[in-house]
């Protein structure tokens, strides 16, 4: 998969999905796209440097266990929109079933795990926060595919 990155419109390219392509589009590897990926999702903006390609760009110091701890509320709500994205819980409110029961308990149990973690970071000594295993922790609930949609 070729990846393109226009610093004009900030974002990512793939020449098989955009026609047309924006005429500043810069090629990027595979290996820096997932690079720059993995930054943002630890908080880091993606913006073009001076040669327009895209860069991290940091916030100022970020205090390591707050950055946790919004990464937990983030996985959580990921996992809970995978079960039942916002439309479907507000239709699940308007027209109760079992199923909208079931999603519901489900996610529950998502923000009892979240809830958990959090609590077990906030105990945590700053050394530990650094190789804190968030997406595998064993307080998530197992998933058992069924969505419901």
């Amino acid at each position: 998969m070729t990846i393109f990155y226009s610093p004009s419109r900030r974002g990512f390219f793939d020449p098989k999905v955009h026609d047309p392509m924006p005429a500043d589009a810069l090629r990027v590897s595979q290996k820096r796209y997932a690079e720059l990926l993995a930054g943002q999702e630890r908080g880091a903006q993606i913006v073009p440097s001076a040669n327009g390609k895209p860069t991290l760009e940091w916030p100022p110091a970020v205090d390591p266990r707050a950055d946790l701890i919004r990464r937990i509320k983030r996985e959580a709500r990921r996992r809970i929109e995978a079960i039942s994205p916002p439309w479907r819980q507000l239709n699940d409110m308007r027209r109760p079933s079992k199923a909208g029961q079931a999603r519901f308990a489900r996610i529950d149990a998502i923000r009892a795990a979240s809830a958990a973690i959090e609590a077990e970071v906030a105990a945590l000594p700053p050394t530990a926060l650094g190789s804190f295993d968030l997406r595998g922790h064993a307080a998530w609930p197992a998933d058992n595919g069924d969505t419901g949609r």
